[in-house]
């Protein structure tokens, strides 16, 4: 393939559905259309496709690059940064992402609401999956107890 060829062929970028979220193909000749999404058929404006960061700068070698050799200062401070910098960080609870949390007042007081983690979403699920068997296993025995039965014959 020569490099007109190259030049005229469209190149496709990733654009996600503003409505589904949906991870869809588009050529770069489509910028600035309406285009449709074949998940949610929701019609949305192609935009400009995003450009790649730049690659880092290529670092020069630097002769005795060593802080502590070059300056006196960070020769006295380097034992201590080592020890600092070993020492395990502790983490700001207060400053953690929390999820929203909706809070609904009740007549016996407030019930919080918050998204299940993965780890209770399979305990429920598993759970469910228990009680809806011995409900099936239960509906299954009474209809055989009452259709197995044996038709009693009325005396005339």
């Amino acid at each position: 393939m020569n490099s007109i060829d190259a030049a005229s062929e469209p190149e496709l970028f990733a654009v996600a559905c503003p409505q589904c979220a949906a991870a869809l193909a588009v050529s770069d000749d489509l910028v600035g259309t309406v285009a449709g999404c074949p998940v949610c058929q929701a019609s949305f404006l192609v935009p400009e496709p995003e450009l790649p960061p730049p690659p880092p700068a290529p670092q020069a070698p630097v002769a005795n690059a060593s802080p502590a050799v070059a300056d006196p200062v960070w020769r006295e401070m380097a034992p201590t940064l080592a020890e600092a910098a070993a020492q395990p960080v502790e983490r700001n609870r207060d400053l953690e992402f929390r999820e929203p949390v909706s809070t609904l007042e009740t007549e016996t007081g407030a019930v919080e609401l918050r998204r299940l983690s993965a780890e209770e979403k399979q305990l429920r699920r598993s759970r469910r999956n228990i009680v809806m068997l011995l409900v099936g296993t239960t509906i299954l025995i009474v209809l055989t107890a009452i259709l197995g039965r044996e038709p009693t014959k009325k005396p005339r």
